[in-house]
């Protein structure tokens, strides 16, 4: 099995450490298989209701109409149509002549469409079937019948029952009318009612008349056996739509063969746009429901984060992690789209087969029930579109996976989502117990302040942990509870997560107190996107970690009063830790033969400005170095004698080692972030010295 459907597929199955991730995804299963089963069901509906309409016509339409393009008549003994009638696939060929005519009953009158037809018209197309009175005769001896719609018969007054004949007026083709005695210019005779029929089609049941082909030749005055269309009956199992293409080819441009669906053109085109309006609405809702995706998936890269980074160490490429969160979120829609189709085409054949919804009152309509018709060709259509739209919002929260960094936008929408599932729970659970002594750090490096100093009282929670850059890292979800849950927020300043963070916390979090340390520092410019371009990496040096603890102090204070005593004599201690640290560095590097370093990312600016030392970074404004500039910075470090390359341990150490091997410099990993920070402090100073 391919490596990252595999993975796809246990995170689908496995249960998630966050109830709301495996509730979010079995709502998006369940909205995708509720608006597929509806996709199926209106779907077959439109097309019961198609095949009842087109049996309907097909007791009254041919299989194949040929009439001519220009011209209400023309000739049926051409050599083309004497082609047409030797044709094997052609059963049987009805001559047909129509015109408007005048009926009249009595003291009624309508216009009809008077259809003439031969002897074969009855056996061309199942009348019998749908007459409802009398019987299908068109002539007996010298006696002419006529059969008509029931609309038009119900116009007239009549049934089959009747024995005074019908009076038809024909307008003669030859004659202008005289206004002054209008009936010198029709044609008049007349036909016995033999029976009526009911197609419940009202263009045929409300005008029709079916009457001999000769007395309707003789009321219109066409003498040369002029037909107004042929109606083909085909042979039984033919291709209708290939001796369609071969008749048009006998006949040429002069001749319109139509099938069927063509007779109705109209009639059709009308029910196939309802049917795909219907369709485009409940995609749209579909598209909707799928906007779960987007959520569930977030949700789910963000849980997953550690085992990125783990895959990622591996050997794993940026395109094959995405192909796992494209795969997850892809199943999603299928296993609804796969469940609804079932479920659709279920409802379906239990209707198709019990009849179980019903359309009104019994016979009241042509169907007592509603008509259901699955087609093969609409579930490939519905499933092809749910696994469309599915892909494309599964792309949404996968498309800016890359390495280095979490997309921002994506984080912030899941993780606002799950911490307001997460606050609701555990205010329900009564686990905000311990709020009340909780203080939340950006950095590592604090957690050396803020415990030293308030760590007696208060649990110090950081938000960026170790082995991340707080330039680019974003919370998760159970960071940002955490937050939820903290009495204070202690920000270093203006560090990359903070500039994008911070005002999310406080809004999501109004009763948060936050205390900035960074107050009263001299910013040194930097090679940084903060707003003026300082360099916001105030910890690593002693005489700005002075300012840290000072400012700590004050907010353990200002937060818990009654233990004043203690914050203070703990901030002594810490003072005291700090200066000893400040004179084993000076010791150390103020005799330092080389003073420049090289550093991948430029955190240690204060540190170099305070010991009067050199920083050139690799990092140019967060961005990997170019081979120009990397050549630049090993022909700077040749001139200066730059004996140590410092890397900070959350990035690669490509770059480093490869400075470091074209100058004859070693390597040495700091971690600037750490909570040791005196350590870490004595560590780099000690690196530098070795490094002479």
């Amino acid at each position: 099995m391919n490596l990252s459907l595999f993975i796809a597929r246990r995170y689908l199955l496995a249960k998630k450490s966050h109830n709301a991730i495996n509730i979010i995804s079995m709502i998006s299963v369940c909205s995708v298989a509720v608006a597929t089963t509806a996709l199926v069901c209106v779907l077959s509906v439109f097309n019961g209701f198609r095949d009842l309409v087109i049996s309907s016509f097909g007791n009254f339409d041919p299989e194949l109409k040929i009439t001519a393009v220009e011209g209400k008549v023309f000739d049926p003994a051409t050599a083309a149509m004497r082609q047409v009638k030797a044709m094997p696939e052609v059963a049987l060929i009805t001559e047909v002549l129509q015109d408007n005519v005048l009926v009249r009953y009595g003291d009624r009158q309508q216009i009809a469409v008077a259809k003439g037809v031969d002897s074969t018209f009855e056996r061309a197309v199942p009348i019998d079937s749908v007459l409802i009175d009398g019987r299908f005769v068109l002539r007996e001896g010298e006696t002419n019948y006529g059969v008509l719609g029931i609309g038009l018969a119900s116009a007239l007054g009549i049934n089959a029952a009747f024995t005074e004949p019908m009076a038809i007026y024909a307008p003669k083709r030859d004659v202008r009318i005289n206004p002054a005695n209008t009936a010198t210019s029709f044609q008049l005779d007349y036909a016995f009612i033999s029976g009526v029929f009911c197609i419940n089609q009202a263009e045929y049941d409300e005008r029709y008349l079916i009457l001999p082909i000769h007395l309707v030749r003789d009321m219109l005055r066409y003498d040369n056996g002029e037909v107004s269309a042929l109606e083909l009956k085909l042979a039984p199992g033919v291709d209708v739509e290939a001796v369609k293409r071969r008749i048009g080819r006998t006949l040429g441009d002069a001749f319109r063969v139509q099938d069927r669906f063509e007779q109705q053109e109209a009639s059709f085109r009308m029910m196939q746009i309802e049917k795909w309006m219907t369709f485009l609405i409940l995609v749209f809702i579909l598209t909707i429901a799928l906007f779960n995706v987007v959520s569930s998936l977030s949700m789910l890269i963000i849980e997953k984060e550690d085992d990125v980074h783990m895959l990622r160490s591996m050997g794993a490429d940026d395109r094959l992690i995405r192909r796992i969160f494209l795969f997850e979120g892809c199943m999603i829609p299928l296993v609804g789209a796969a469940v609804g189709i079932v479920i659709g085409v279920a409802l379906c054949l239990v209707q198709q087969y019990f009849g179980i919804i019903r359309l009104g009152s019994v016979g009241a309509f042509i169907s007592d029930q509603y008509p259901v018709h699955v087609s093969p060709i609409d579930l490939l259509t519905i499933f092809a579109t749910v696994f469309a739209i599915g892909a494309l919002t599964s792309w949404y929260p996968v498309r800016t996976l890359r390495s280095g960094r979490w997309p921002s936008a994506l984080s912030k929408a899941a993780a606002m989502g799950l911490l307001v599932l997460g606050i609701t729970s555990c205010a329900g659970s009564g686990s905000k117990a311990g709020s009340e002594s909780m203080v939340t750090v950006t950095i590592e490096a604090q957690r050396y302040f803020a415990e030293g100093i308030g760590g007696g009282h208060f649990a110090i929670h950081t938000i960026v942990p170790p082995g991340q850059s707080p330039e680019t890292y974003d919370p998760t979800p159970q960071e940002m509870m955490a937050v939820a849950r903290s009495r204070a927020y202690l920000r270093i300043g203006r560090i990359g997560f903070e500039q994008v963070w911070m005002k999310t916390i406080a809004e999501q979090n109004p009763g948060l107190r936050v205390f900035d340390l960074s107050e009263g520092i001299r910013w040194i410019d930097g090679d940084h996107h903060t707003h003026d371009h300082s360099d916001p990496h105030i910890w690593s040096t002693p005489a700005t970690a002075r300012l840290i603890a000072r400012n700590t102090l004050h907010a353990f204070c200002s937060l818990d009063t009654a233990h004043t005593a203690d914050y203070e004599a703990a901030y002594t201690r810490l003072l005291t830790e700090i200066d000893s640290t400040d004179a084993a560095l000076h010791t150390m590097l103020d005799t330092l033969t080389h003073r420049t370093f090289i550093i991948y990312h430029p955190t240690l600016t204060y540190f170099a400005h305070e010991y009067g030392l050199t920083q050139r970074a690799i990092e140019t404004d967060g961005k990997e170095p170019s081979a120009a500039s990397l050549k630049a910075l090993i022909d700077v470090a040749r001139a200066e004698g730059v004996r140590v390359v410092f890397v900070q341990r959350e990035f690669d150490r490509k770059h480093a080692e490869s400075v470091a091997s074209e100058i004859g410099a070693r390597v040495v990993v700091i971690d600037p972030l750490s909570a040791q920070w005196k350590d870490e402090m004595l560590h780099i100073g000690r690196a530098l010295i070795e490094g002479q």
